[in-house]
């Protein structure tokens, strides 16, 4: 479990408040005989052995006005989206989903054709990748055109062992699977109200859950990995914290999303910049040593289709760079989402 939850933001100051109090009080967690805790609090998904299986679990809230807006968004892409964002925690861990809970506050204008349309969005994803909705909760929003909130638990297997933030070395690369920026491009031109850009709206309304890369690059041997949910300059502190390591990431290997390349060049705009705090792109972040990541490099693209790109590497030294193409090294800028950033106090 990580120490100083703080040094990542305010979301993970509070986390790590709860953390405390759920695994560092004098009555710790305890769990029922034949299971135990293999990872709790600070990885994209709590890890349990029941008996001889390695299970994963996941929960992920998204909240109208705060994670999704109504106006801008169909009902069916919500549900596709509810869905696949958890189990992007489920190949962030390289494992298997095996089904989900489903829990909905609803507000009354949201029961009929809305829902309807929304529960074949959620099976869509739930069928392409073979993970079926096996329960949960409804409740009524706080009052007429009240807030929907949606809640999703996944649970999820693997085999051997899950791949975890905290195994980064020293020397080991980094990489991420697909491009990065393309969830904020269709944002970015949402809250212009422009939607001439189908694949930037694509990018952001269905990103897709890397689950086949996931068990491949764990069965590859590879250190460490996440997805990359709040974008690569919020995302890589937490697996550089928790592998105890510094980074450097070097900018002209950065993999820019072709939504992003767009918008960038219609604004003068640094794609780089951009790319790097794209919050919801969904890709993997790996860490893995230089001879298990060059024949991965072209076994992933190849079995997938998904490519895979080393973007730079972790050192010893605590902190985070970005480099440029003549070597010099500037700090990691800030970026990315944090949900309580601006609430003092956290």
């Amino acid at each position: 479990m990580l120490n100083n939850w703080s040094e990542l933001g305010a979301e993970y100051a509070l986390i790590g408040r709860i953390a405390r109090a759920a695994l560092g009080g004098s009555d710790p967690l305890h769990l029922s005989a034949g299971a135990s805790l293999i990872e709790g609090i600070g990885d994209d998904a709590a890890v349990l052995q029941v008996g001889d299986r390695l299970l994963l679990w996941t929960a992920d809230m998204l909240v109208e006005g705060v994670h999704f807006r109504l106006d801008w968004m169909d009902a069916r892409e919500l549900g596709w989206k509810s869905l696949a964002v958890n189990l992007s925690d489920i190949a962030a861990m390289g494992g298997e989903a095996l089904g989900a809970l489903l829990s909905l506050a609803l507000p009354p204008e949201r029961t009929g054709d809305w829902l309807d349309r929304f529960i074949e969005g959620f099976l869509e994803c739930a069928r392409r990748y073979g993970v079926p909705l096996i329960g949960g909760d409804t409740n009524r929003a706080a009052s007429a055109n009240g807030a929907l909130i949606i809640d999703v638990s996944v649970l999820g297997s693997v085999q051997e062992a899950p791949v975890l933030r905290r195994g980064g070395q020293p020397g080991d690369w980094l990489l991420v699977t697909g491009a990065l920026g393309g969830s904020r491009a269709g944002l970015m031109r949402l809250m212009q109200g422009d939607r001439s850009d189908s694949e930037a709206l694509q990018a952001h309304f269905r990103p897709v859950p890397r689950l086949a890369e996931g068990q491949l690059l764990r069965a590859g041997g590879i250190h460490a990995m996440m997805d990359i949910s709040d974008g690569l300059a919020a995302d890589l502190p937490k697996l550089a914290y928790a592998s105890r390591c510094g980074a450097v990431v070097q900018s002209v290997q950065i993999p820019v999303h072709p939504a992003a390349q767009r918008w960038c060049e219609q604004r003068s705009e640094d794609p780089t910049l951009f790319a790097l705090s794209g919050g919801e792109d969904y890709e993997l972040l790996i860490a893995a040593a230089p001879a298990t990541a060059q024949p991965l490099m072209e076994m992933l693209p190849a079995q997938t289709g998904t490519s895979l790109t080393p973007i730079g590497y972790l050192v010893e030294e605590k902190g985070l760079w970005l480099e440029d193409a003549d070597g010099n090294r500037t700090p990691m800028p800030a970026g990315g989402w944090d949900h309580f950033e601006s609430i003092p106090g956290v």
